[in-house]
């Protein structure tokens, strides 16, 4: 059996990840706003930066995940017989980043580590501040 069709599961789970990464992100983003925006009480300086740092980490994953969903057709493409897909370097992300496939999915985790981190210590802090 061909490894062909294991490695385009794999692309599929790759791409499903991204996708649920940036749905979660753009929940983490609706209560950041809705928290700013409210009229309830004043936000201090602390709950805002760290409600900013949420916002950015946040975008720079999305913008991520929206290069890496970008890539997977051209990797799909060029996919051969019993290579790894996190290895993959056949796709713009390494062209123009000379990042693999694994290293850009860490990125894009790492900023909706971050992101999400800081959305909860911005909760936290207009909670006891």
């Amino acid at each position: 059996m061909s490894e062909t069709p294991s490695n385009l599961d794999a692309l599929n789970l790759i791409s499903d990840w991204a996708k649920w990464l940036v749905a979660i992100q753009t929940g983490a983003i609706a209560l950041v706003g809705s928290l700013f925006t409210s009229d309830n009480s004043p936000v201090d300086l602390l709950s805002k930066a760290f409600g900013t740092s949420a916002i950015i980490c946040v975008l720079v994953s999305i913008g991520a995940a929206a290069i890496l969903l970008l890539s997977l057709p051209e990797i799909a493409q060029y996919l051969r017989p019993n290579q790894n897909i996190w290895n993959t370097r056949d796709s713009l992300i390494y062209r123009y980043l000379r990042l693999n496939t694994q290293s850009f999915a860490l990125l894009e985790s790492i900023f909706f580590g971050l992101g999400l981190s800081f959305t909860f210590a911005m909760l936290i802090a207009v909670i006891w501040f």
